[in-house]
């Protein structure tokens, strides 16, 4: 069984991903998230193609993906915050824990998330 991060006061390095039907969407979410210091770095990929079933229909739609690195102590107010300005419906918001890094980066990250504390 894997382990979730501790999220109430973990500086473990995650790595979240979210998609979005627009690049313009995309770049709002990730200037927000960075605003906020909920995030590190984001990137984003696209356009990807995401193939799914939703309301009982197969759909495939072009899509961005952000990556967003943060620390476990952020996820809870970064999903919040993704949620609420979100353009779907249902949001995919997805935690990833980082098992390994270097040290200088991972103390970047902690050093732009979360005023570092």
């Amino acid at each position: 069984m894997i382990s979730m991060p501790d999220t109430s006061h973990d500086n473990q390095l995650v790595i979240c991903m979210t998609t979005t039907s627009s690049l313009a969407d995309a770049q709002s979410i990730a200037k927000t998230l960075l605003d906020l210091s909920l995030a590190a770095c984001i990137q984003i990929d696209g356009p990807i193609q995401s193939h799914y079933r939703w309301d009982g229909a197969t759909h495939c739609d072009d899509e961005y993906r952000l990556m967003i690195k943060t620390v476990a102590v952020s996820w809870l107010r970064l999903k919040e915050c993704i949620q609420k300005i979100y353009p779907y419906e249902e949001p995919e918001i997805i935690l990833v824990p980082v098992r390994d890094s270097t040290s200088g980066y991972r103390d970047w990250v902690i050093s732009q998330t979360n005023d570092g504390t």
